[in-house]
């Protein structure tokens, strides 16, 4: 598997987390926290979504461009990642627990999108 259809499937796994957490929410505890935890997943999801297109965007590349690729997509996660929860926060008076919590319970996609990526690796085997 390429590192674009990974990265892509990690983020279509944390797209899923949050909406099957959305929907566990909203018949547990209502609207309100429900669409706090799915923005809170959805900011994860469209940040690791940036990070992707923009670390796999040009194809091949020389390594120190490829580096530095990765170092300002990762500067540029975080700074959305900040600008989203600010805007979710403030603009959009969100709860802050579930918000936070959704991000967290989408980080779980990551793991969940990389365990059936293939088999144990070789130095693990005895």
């Amino acid at each position: 598997m390429t590192g674009i259809a990974t990265a892509y499937r990690i983020v279509l796994a944390q797209l899923l987390v949050a909406l099957v957490a959305g929907i566990m929410a909203w018949a547990a505890l209502g609207h309100a926290v429900a669409v706090a935890l799915v923005a809170g997943g959805l900011i994860n999801v469209i940040a690791n979504l940036y990070f992707a297109l923009h670390v796999f965007r040009g194809g091949v590349r020389p390594a120190d461009a490829v580096m530095r690729s990765f170092y300002v997509a990762e500067a540029a996660k975080l700074l959305l990642t900040a600008a989203l929860f600010a805007l979710a926060l403030v603009v959009l008076k969100l709860s802050a627990v579930p918000l936070l919590i959704g991000f967290v319970v989408t980080l779980a996609g990551y793991w969940l999108a990389l365990l059936p990526a293939g088999p144990v690796p070789r130095w693990i085997k005895t």
